[in-house]
């Protein structure tokens, strides 16, 4: 029997928050993969990596900031626009070196080659941090200095709450560049005939560095906003590469609305899940994502385009 304290309306309203609050991150982690693979076609299974790296920089950034500012407003754009726009510029020259080769090999050897990426990374993040974890200082941890507010008799974090709302924010942007910018429509063109829109004398590979270095800079945005409010350590790669895949199985690869339908599933099942279940939390996350792929192989949303 489940105790009354776990029906309330705080407890309920406090999860169903909590489930936002992941829905979010997965989001970030997960868009830029099923933007990858639905526009130009790659299966980057590093994808979920730079959301690691970015944590790692936001650490590092944050307690190493105290000297210069310890302003609020300051700490956000940092976290919002600053490390994003480093994490972009990373990936634009990656793109020209590392993952250009791999455009033209069959997806197979793409998650191979991905995969080898993740271990350099995760390498790379081990020599300039070291293995144990680490965490923002609490003189600039924004999460610590905005406090909660009560709704409801539920205690709201103030920070999860503009994470949420960058998350909003982030998605309704995308939606708006791909249905009402040259560059969403040339990118939708791609997704259906990438040699077509070669032929027509468009610079395609002007706009795939665009797209892929937008891509890894969301999913170092989603990095970045997490670790304020636990800690930077390598499983966080791991952990996100497996949820990023669970979240692109069930919404469909390469579809925007389905990233932001299951983020939402998942989350909501896997707050619920900690609070009544927290034994089989995961578990039933990949349970979910087997059901899913005996029901409908392409996901609730795959036989869809990139914006539909």
């Amino acid at each position: 029997m489940i105790p009354e304290t776990l029906l309330g309306q705080p407890f309920v309203l406090g999860h169903t928050f909590n489930g936002l609050y992941f829905a979010a991150l997965l989001f970030f982690a997960s868009v830029g993969l099923t933007l990858v693979f639905g526009i130009l076609n790659l299966l980057n299974m590093a994808h979920a990596a730079f959301y690691g790296l970015g944590a790692y920089v936001a650490v590092w950034t944050l307690n190493n900031i105290g000297d210069i500012t310890t302003t609020m407003a300051a700490l956000l754009f940092v976290l919002v626009f600053v490390i994003p726009i480093v994490v972009f510029v990373l990936a634009a020259a990656l793109d020209k070196t590392v993952f250009a080769p791999l455009y033209e090999i069959e997806p197979v050897y793409q998650l191979l080659a991905t995969f080898g990426v993740i271990l350099m990374l995760d390498d790379i993040i081990k020599y300039l941090w070291g293995a144990t974890p680490i965490s923002v200082d609490a003189a600039t941890n924004p999460s610590r200095q905005l406090g909660t507010v009560d709704v409801l008799g539920a205690s709201i974090s103030t920070y999860r709450s503009f994470v949420i709302l960058v998350a909003v924010l982030c998605a309704v942007g995308l939606y708006l560049m791909f249905v009402k910018t040259k560059i969403g429509k040339i990118s939708q063109a791609m997704s259906e005939d990438y040699e077509m829109v070669q032929m027509l004398g468009i610079n395609v590979t002007r706009v795939r560095v665009l797209i892929f270095s937008l891509s890894i800079a969301i999913a170092a945005l989603g990095g970045a906003l997490f670790v304020p409010f636990a800690v930077a350590t390598p499983a966080v790669t791991l952990e996100y590469v497996l949820l990023s895949f669970a979240v692109i199985v069930i919404g469909g690869l390469g579809s925007l609305k389905g990233v932001v339908v299951a983020s939402l599933i998942i989350g909501m099942v896997r707050s619920f899940g900690i609070a009544y279940v927290p034994a089989i939390e995961l578990a039933i996350v990949f349970a979910l994502m087997v059901v899913v792929i005996i029901v409908r192989p392409e996901g609730l949303f795959g036989d869809e385009g990139v914006v539909e």
